[in-house]
């Protein structure tokens, strides 16, 4: 049985969500193709999207990795920040999404939009939505491309797909498997190496030991809620370890202060780390501990969703 996409993205409360998105065909439209034509190009409009975008709706991005052929985001959602936000607020962020061509245009749009409270409200439920995020961050891309390659057609495979991360476990687990995307592709073997990622957006801004001391936040965005209860120190140590024993299996000994970082999330070190190569496809709309991934499903009359046996072995 089949979920409309929104179902499952809860538009009255915030949340954490995984979205990714693949190119037609799974094609090399953003990277070097078979006839060596280079589009790397590409993955920086992708990414200078995804923060210009995440700074106008109210969402926080916590990791994401622009590849080849496809990107993923770790983002926070909060749909009711947009009824704090004042009239004119809305509006301007709206005109910024749908930019005027010329200032006198651009003012007699935002007059219209103040002067419709149909029309602002409409705004404010549009600023706070998953699915209007994403179409405009995939949409106008998709034309860059085409318009590059001068040709029509798809660029994307298909609408994004999204999984809900239920708790803090998920979250990291799933912002180190977005971070660690060019470590298993074999693209290269060190985080600092690791462009167009978030880990390696942190490793740039980390300045010194009090900035590693401080608490893992959003690499942008403009909600800047405090979710994570865990350092930079502790989260790249973490994503460096696992990279790796990604690169070399079984000699690569968790250190102590990745372990505890584990323990407190109650997540099995192990299994933790061999669900790293695959973590996407063992889950299928949501990601979590058993009993969270249960009472999802029961909302929609289902005895359970795939991942249950590999939340088994995941959680403590």
């Amino acid at each position: 049985m089949t979920i409309a996409r929104k179902e499952l993205v809860d538009s009255h409360s915030p949340g954490f969500y995984h979205c990714t998105t693949r190119c037609v065909r799974r094609a090399f439209l953003c990277g070097v193709n078979e006839d060596g034509k280079d589009y790397s190009h590409r993955k920086d409009w992708i990414e200078r999207r995804i923060q210009e975008l995440s700074t106008l709706f109210s969402i926080d991005i916590y990791a994401y990795a622009v590849m080849s052929n496809h990107y993923h985001i770790v983002l926070y959602l909060d749909p009711l920040a947009p009824l704090q936000w004042s009239d004119d607020e809305v509006a301007e962020r709206w005109l910024a999404i749908y930019p005027s061509k010329t200032d006198v245009r651009r003012t007699l749009r935002k007059q219209v939009i103040l002067n419709s409270p149909k029309t602002l409200a409409l705004y404010r439920q549009r600023l706070g939505s998953l699915s209007w995020f994403m179409s405009r961050l995939n949409e106008p891309l998709a034309k860059l491309s085409n318009q590059e390659d001068d040709c029509t057609g798809k660029f994307w495979q298909s609408r994004y797909t999204s999984q809900a991360l239920l708790d803090e476990g998920a979250v990291l687990s799933c912002m180190a498997y977005v971070d660690l995307n060019p470590v298993r592709a074999k693209i290269t073997q060190k985080l600092e190496e690791s462009h167009h990622t978030s880990i390696k957006q942190r490793l740039n801004e980390i300045t010194d030991n009090s900035s590693l001391n401080e608490t893992l936040l959003p690499v942008s965005g403009s909600v800047k809620q405090i979710t994570q209860k865990i350092s930079n120190r502790d989260y790249i140590n973490l994503v460096e370890w696992a990279g790796k024993a990604i690169v070399h299996p079984n000699k690569a000994s968790i250190p102590k202060e990745a372990q505890s970082v584990l323990e407190r999330l109650n997540l099995q070190s192990n299994h933790w780390l061999t669900q790293l190569h695959s973590l996407e496809s063992r889950y299928c709309r949501v990601i979590g501990p058993v009993e969270l991934i249960r009472q999802r499903a029961k909302k929609f009359y289902r005895r359970c969703f795939h991942g249950i046996s590999s939340a088994k072995l995941l959680y403590n």
